[in-house]
């Protein structure tokens, strides 16, 4: 069956409306004086490939697509689906590995294991030098000679992630494990550090379980090694592989169980992996390093890397520790720089919080850390976002809705953390208050915090000028949902899941539309005189 023969019998059984040319579409299926339609669509482009999508508004999206890849569009299937965008994401998932399952080729870089005609990683590595690395990376990689690259900021800004992970025990043996995914698993490292991949050092330090390092590669973690707390000395981690390339038959899974008994194979969802990718997890830093000595293993390891190299850079490089790569290759000393040589002396283990409104302060945190984008892991930034004041009149709520973007007048404090802000991430628009009426628990006569969440959309694109993003805003809801207690007054405010309950919760709320755990925050050490229970 033909890659267009079967994105059409695919499409049927799934229901999608026939196809229609796509120059048409907006003023025939979509138009403008018709109901805003949200749902699910299927592009087909001219060389046969096609991309699977969803949107709050499906004619609205056409348009960005037309103005992406233009005449390459040949046709659309549409989907009309009333749905919140987290289930519309969610069926994307479903409909996007469903699909590539047939062989059909896909333009979709997000829950694609294999992204048709895009290669990111061309400019640094032809199809041909790609080629010969993926036969015997290591050997490849022997070959190489680029030195490491000067990268000062961020030696500054994680210098005292580096130390302790410099003085953790077993840091000469983690640093070797290091060295020989590296090696095996990434292509032409040295050149490829810090754009297509990035080390992180010392995250999920409050938990039994801290990370002594963490590998990214695009949107994803593919090697991670902890140390676990409960049992002093011991090491475990995982490296996610490709599952087609580990196992193309039932002797090998055999044969893996066989070599290393005491793996543990786990099936996890990344969106830059697609279908295709299973995790191996092991106990003990020596038989981490038998397991990435097997050559079945480092093969699978590196097809999953090349696929995501491939589809985009890494988008976690905010995250990077160039010390830890220094440490894993001493015989290539980074340029002396005024500021690589300075980071040493700078501890910026105790910066203060970035945060203005005197509710959050360290009285109620479980960290000493400021609530930055420094804290955050593997999972995305979410963003906290403010609007002008009504005084000045400027970058308003229907002002954003309006043009498609976010924007705030140019401040020195929040530009670093604009800049950060990432394509697909999401984002919430809130304004903060204090109030004494219609409060949901006994105030006591005390005033209360509140933050009102007006807006709520996905960052679609970052100009760099470090003021403003475009966003995919998702309909205003007609009241703001409000929250209670656990606020902030900052322009940019970023969180992330798993750092800490108040920012699971705040969430929860502000982005998976769940009640806010009120209880918990009246009966924290900071509100409880003044709210908790008596």
């Amino acid at each position: 069956m033909s890659n267009t023969d079967a994105a059409a019998a695919w499409a049927d059984k799934r229901g999608f409306l026939p196809e229609v040319p796509f120059d048409d579409v907006r003023s025939t299926a979509l138009p403008a004086n018709g109901p805003r339609q949200s749902g699910y669509y299927l592009l087909r482009f001219d060389n046969d490939t096609y991309y699977v999508g969803e949107s709050v508004d499906l004619r609205s999206r056409m348009a960005g697509h037309a103005a992406k890849w233009g005449s390459e569009i040949t046709s659309v299937r549409l989907l009309p689906e009333t749905a919140s965008k987290q289930e519309l994401r969610k069926y994307e998932r479903f409909l996007t590995h469903e699909l590539e399952s047939k062989k059909v080729r896909l333009r979709n870089v997000l829950n694609a294991s294999i992204t048709a005609g895009r290669d990111a990683l061309d400019e640094l590595l032809s199809d041909e030098e790609q080629a010969r690395w993926i036969l015997n990376p290591r050997e490849y990689n022997g070959g190489d000679q680029t030195p490491l690259k000067a990268i000062p900021d961020q030696e500054v800004r994680y210098s005292t992630a580096a130390r302790r992970y410099t003085d953790a025990p077993h840091s000469t043996a983690v640093t070797e494990v290091l060295r020989t995914y590296l090696e095996s698993c990434v292509p032409v490292p040295r050149a490829t550090e810090f754009q297509y991949w990035g080390v992180r050092a010392g995250t999920f330090s409050g938990t039994h379980s801290p990370r002594r390092f963490c590998v990214n590669v695009g949107k994803m973690e593919t090697f991670v090694v902890h140390e676990d707390r409960r049992v002093p000395g011991e090491l475990f981690g995982f490296v996610n592989v490709r599952e087609s390339v580990l196992f193309p038959n039932t002797r090998a899974k055999w044969g893996l169980r066989r070599r290393h008994p005491k793996v543990r194979i786990r099936t996890v969802h990344y969106d830059d992996a697609g279908s295709d990718m299973v995790r191996l997890q092991i106990r003990g830093i020596a038989e981490l390093q038998r397991l990435l000595e097997d050559p079945q293993v480092t093969a699978a390891a590196a097809t999953l890397v090349l696929d995501v190299m491939r589809k985009h850079y890494c988008v976690y490089t905010r995250y990077h520790c160039p010390q830890v790569v220094q440490l894993v290759y001493p015989e290539y000393p980074r340029p002396a720089t005024p500021a690589a040589s300075a980071a040493a002396s700078v501890d910026n283990s105790s910066e203060p919080s970035t945060n203005d409104d005197a509710e959050i302060t360290g009285k109620i945190m479980p960290h000493t850390e400021s609530d930055d984008v420094s804290q955050l892991d593997e999972d995305e930034c979410y963003w906290i976002v403010g609007s002008g004041s009504k005084r000045s009149g400027r970058n308003q709520v229907d002002d954003f809705q309006a043009s498609g973007e976010w924007r705030m007048d140019p401040d020195p404090r929040y530009e670093p953390k604009v800049l950060d802000m990432r394509v697909g991430e999401r984002i919430v628009v809130r304004t903060r208050k204090n109030v004494t009426d219609d409060v949901p628990f006994d105030r006591r006569d005390n005033s209360v915090s509140v933050m009102d969440f007006h807006l709520r959309g996905v960052i679609t694109g970052n100009p760099g000028d470090g003021c403003s993003v475009a966003v995919d805003w998702e309909d205003a809801a007609p009241t703001p949902r409000r929250y209670y207690l656990y606020t902030s007054q900052d322009a940019v405010w970023p969180v992330g899941r798993n750092v800490r309950p108040e920012w699971d919760d705040l969430i929860a709320f502000a982005f998976d539309d769940q009640d806010q755990d009120i209880d918990y925050f009246r009966n924290l050490p900071f509100w409880a005189p003044r709210f908790g229970d008596r």
